[in-house]
């Protein structure tokens, strides 16, 4: 859309162009469908991550409680955190970014170990080749084969 100049003779008429404009930004509200697409960056931190999801949350009607907001964070992650923060019992938003920075740190030095999904194979960081083999109800079989780190993919 392009302004007409000589429609534009006071600030009102640009405020007027500018909200007839931009209208459907104001209309298409965020939900919480838009929460749980929401994805930590790489270079952001947990309580970066978590101030950014809640500013976001507070913008989201209706408002949302406390118990679900813990449950649409927690959704946000992916393993190895989601597997840690479903069993996770915090009443409290910032008792979860604790949760949340506290498995980051294990994982960091290698308490939990943070696994990659290749086709029925898990290649754990450090050049570990982690065989698994399933049923629908439980795991047949684990093996840890040892690779060189030039073989991996």
């Amino acid at each position: 859309m392009r302004l007409d100049n000589t429609k534009v003779k006071k600030w009102k008429d640009l405020v007027d162009a500018f909200i007839r404009q931009y209208k459907f930004n104001i209309d298409v509200g965020l939900d919480r469908l838009s929460l749980q697409a929401m994805e930590k960056d790489n270079k952001e931190s947990i309580r970066e991550y978590a101030r950014r999801w809640s500013e976001v949350a507070a913008q989201v009607n209706p408002l949302i409680l406390e118990k679900e907001m813990i449950s649409l964070f927690s959704n946000t992650f992916k393993a190895p955190y989601f597997e840690y923060l479903v069993g996770s019992s915090a009443q409290h938003f910032t008792n979860l970014v604790v949760i949340v920075e506290r498995i980051e740190q294990a994982i960091g030095i290698g308490k939990i170990a943070d696994l990659i999904e290749k086709n029925g194979f898990s290649w754990k960081k450090g050049g570990t080749l982690k065989l698994v083999v399933k049923t629908p109800t439980l795991s047949i079989a684990n093996f840890f084969i040892p690779t060189p780190r030039n073989q991996l993919p």
